[in-house]
């Protein structure tokens, strides 16, 4: 009989407190040994915190010994001065012989009061949160998946045989690591397929759980009770023809066994593309996985598509999403599949609390990726809904309630290091490089304000005016804007669009102050003369209150690249 693997670590007798090393096989993870080996480089093979950037690969915290284990400090007092109401993680690593289903037992000990500690295991997936009291003692299990995955970036799947654990709390309070217990176990596992909603998000330290981007599916398994086990198998950018072609599929198949179940959620990168629309090859692709999980004996759940915080400029909710949620649930019907509309559910919690008090849960200046109290919240509806599927009942666990900071950290002013590619640049720098001083156009004008406000790109077209058509390179960009009311109605009178007709300076901002307005609670605009444009009174009026116009423009001139890059450079990309 094979012997199961099981090992344990007691970190009061100071035997197990070295750096991890794959020679070694366990210990913890610092700057150094990040830096020296090149599987914890990579976040989906090591526990999911990456230090700032600006750190490079400088230590952010010291591994200290106690009577009651092992803990962690401010390696230095810049970054204690950094970590001010935000946590550092102390991590430890322990390599595995194989995938499958791992028990895991924490046992940690507090030497002084901790208002807020939390525990994760994996991928950065949530396993316990909460407060502790100087004394206490709190012994927690865990069931932890280990499985390949398919890195950012990459294109083939890697063997990720360890499982990491990461302690969160101040650097002023004191959680110890006492023992850590791994052993293999039987478990009924819950696969996810998803995209970026759902995927195991990494988070940056110190850590602040307002500022950082999390799928629901990395805090789902923090609610199942034993034997489900999450293994999370969604990726950013995923749609329901991606997940296969991009080689997913065929990590998970192979992993799965009679008795398993699968949530799937997709749609918000389908709605992208013209051949996945939400009755066509969006639920055709969605019904050919339910047919081969079912040949395979599991349980195929599906998901609504998580509702984004997404309205328009007269404050009403304006779902993007409602096609593909109502075909999933027509899809749920027609195939006896159970369904959790997690849509719905988050759909009434945006609107519960409007366009500025929803912005909570999701992450600074996004309106489609919550941040860890969002999916805290959206892993705690869909766990109940599942255990309700599955004829179990969740662990009982504490709201997590919103706090600050939700200010993502900056670099110091005096910061030696070159900030990675990446980031969004303001688009409207692309007008001032590229013909600066011609006249913009209307489609221009779209295209450059549904890049500033992030609304979410569409390539299907729906024939909405008469000279401009399918096959057209902006088609995507006119039913963007449409839908997120960026067209003004003066425009279009004669059933036309007139996409390449030039812009005046009433025009512009009859387009950029609606798109500002759907992200932003601007209040009443100032009262304007008469020689702006009825049509574009109210948008110039808003733009005054916030200081985008002066009230003297000459609001009937064409308006160049240039003048519509400088409006839009005084617009905060938040």
């Amino acid at each position: 009989m094979e012997k199961k693997f099981n090992i344990t670590h007691c970190f009061t007798d100071r035997g197990s407190e070295g750096l991890y090393t794959p020679g070694r096989g366990y210990g913890f993870v610092t700057g150094k040994n990040r830096a020296e080996i090149p599987c914890l480089r990579v976040p989906e093979t090591n526990s999911g915190f990456l230090p700032q950037w600006w750190h490079g690969d400088n230590a952010l915290t010291m591994i200290e010994t106690c009577p009651e284990g092992v803990k962690c400090s401010a390696a230095n007092q810049d970054t204690k001065r950094e970590a001010q109401g935000r946590l550092l993680a102390l991590c430890f690593r322990q390599d595995v012989p194989k995938s499958g289903s791992y028990r895991v037992t924490v046992t940690l000990s507090a030497v002084s009061e901790v208002r807020e500690a939390l525990l994760f295991a994996g991928r950065r997936r949530l396993v316990w949160r909460g407060s502790m009291k100087a004394g206490d003692v709190l012994t927690i299990p865990a069931l932890c998946d280990v499985s390949p995955i398919v890195p950012r970036g990459q294109t083939e799947p890697v063997s990720d045989p360890s499982i990491s654990i990461a302690i969160l709390c101040g650097a002023d309070e004191g959680v110890c690591l006492n023992a850590l217990k791994v052993e293999e176990a039987e478990s009924r596992t819950v696969y996810i397929m998803g995209d970026s909603t759902v995927t195991d998000q990494t988070a940056n330290l110190p850590y602040a759980p307002g500022t950082s981007f999390s799928g629901w599916g990395q805090m789902i398994g923090a609610f199942l009770p034993e034997p489900l086990c999450i293994s999370n198998h969604a990726h950013s950018g995923l749609t329901t023809e991606s997940f296969t072609s991009g080689g997913h599929w065929d990590v998970m198949r192979p992993l799965m066994k009679k008795g398993d179940v699968c949530l799937m959620q997709f749609g918000h990168n389908d709605q992208k593309l013209p051949h996945l629309k939400a009755r066509e090859g969006y639920t055709q692709r969605l019904k050919g996985y339910i047919g081969e999980l079912r040949k395979a004996g599991v349980q195929p759940v599906l998901v609504t598509p998580l509702a984004r915080n997404s309205w328009n400029s007269a404050g009403k909710y304006n779902d993007l999403l409602k096609d593909y949620a109502g075909a999933v649930l027509e899809l749920g019907q027609t195939e006896g599949v159970p369904v959790i509309d997690l849509h719905r559910y988050a759909l009434e919690l945006i609107c519960s609390k409007g366009l500025e008090g929803a912005k909570r849960w999701f992450y600074p200046g996004d309106f489609t990726h919550t941040n860890d109290f969002g999916a805290y919240r959206m892993a705690s509806f869909a766990a109940q809904r599942l255990c309700a599927i599955l004829g179990t009942a969740p662990k009982a666990m504490p709201d997590w309630e919103c706090h600050e900071p939700f200010d993502v950290l900056e670099p110091p002013p005096d910061c030696p290091l070159t900030p990675p590619a990446g980031g969004r640049p303001n688009p409207a720098a692309k007008l001032l490089e590229d013909r600066p001083d011609d006249m913009l156009t209307r489609v221009e004008a779209l295209e450059l304000v549904i890049q500033l406000m992030c609304f979410f790109p569409i390539n299907v077209y729906n024939d909405l005016y008469t000279d401009v058509v399918g096959h057209e390179a902006y088609a995507g960009t006119v039913q963007c804007a449409a839908q997120n009311g960026l067209i003004p109605g003066e425009w279009t009178v004669d059933g036309f669009l007139h996409p390449n007709r030039q812009v005046t300076a009433a025009d512009f901002f009859a387009v950029l102050i609606p798109g500002y307005a759907s992200r932003h609670t601007l209040g009443n605009p100032m009262p304007v003369s008469d020689n702006v444009p009825a049509f574009a009174q109210e948008a110039v009026g808003l733009a005054m209150r916030i200081g985008l116009a002066a009230g003297g423009e000459a609001w009937g001139e064409g308006l160049s690249r240039r003048q519509a890059a400088e409006i839009c450079q005084r617009i905060p990309l938040h």
